[in-house]
């Protein structure tokens, strides 16, 4: 067994800080400094495998950044520490969005902590190799979320904020996503503001 501790450092992998959203009272990613959201995608199901063994898993919410995705559980979760699990966009290696014809369509990659990071005790359980994730969609359309998704994953490895990236800063997502009926992703058109010490709540 390993012991997940919450990360203060929202970069990290493993239970980066949350806050709770003044205007819709939910949970969210505490921001990092210059980090704008894209969007965020409800009912869905993680996993990762870990690089020395074992598995996280839960249900519940994903949110799109600027320089991040991050699982945030909901429903239910493999252990009662396990809140949530950030994946950097810099290290994120060999996205997939897969279709299969019978189940859900679920987007897998790899990932590993940022470089520098990597003697936060909330990195351990990451620490020797990539950790292997799996995004499964419920429900609905991913046809608002995929482009927006490789797009920001282009421009943050080639370290130079984009189009996607200015314009949610800008509150002007709405001007360059495409919106597909189908797909319940909710694009963040205002960034959420934390409620002050809420951090410390969650």
């Amino acid at each position: 067994h390993f012991l997940l501790r919450i990360s203060r450092d929202p970069a990290m992998a493993v239970n980066p800080l949350l806050a709770q959203d003044g205007a819709t009272n939910s949970v969210f990613p505490m921001p990092e400094s210059g980090e704008a959201f894209v969007l965020r995608r409800e009912n869905i199901d993680f996993e990762c495998a870990l690089p020395r063994g074992g598995k996280l898993w839960g249900r519940g919410s994903f949110f799109l950044s600027s320089k991040r995705m991050v699982f945030v559980s909901e429903e239910k979760t493999c252990r009662a520490d396990f809140k949530s699990f950030a994946i950097p966009l810099q290290t994120l290696t060999r996205p997939k969005f897969e279709q299969p014809i019978f189940g859900p369509n679920y987007l897998s990659g790899s990932t590993k902590p940022l470089p520098g990071s990597e003697s936060d005790a909330s990195a351990a359980p990451l620490i020797g190799g990539d950790t292997v994730f799996y995004l499964t969609f419920r429900g609905g359309g991913c046809n608002t979320f995929l482009p927006l998704f490789f797009d920001l994953c282009s421009e943050v490895q080639a370290s130079q904020q984009g189009p996607i990236a200015q314009a949610a800063q800008e509150g002007r997502l709405n001007q360059v996503a495409y919106v597909d009926p189908s797909d319940p992703s909710v694009l963040y058109l205002s960034q959420p503001n934390a409620v002050p010490g809420s951090q410390e709540r969650t």
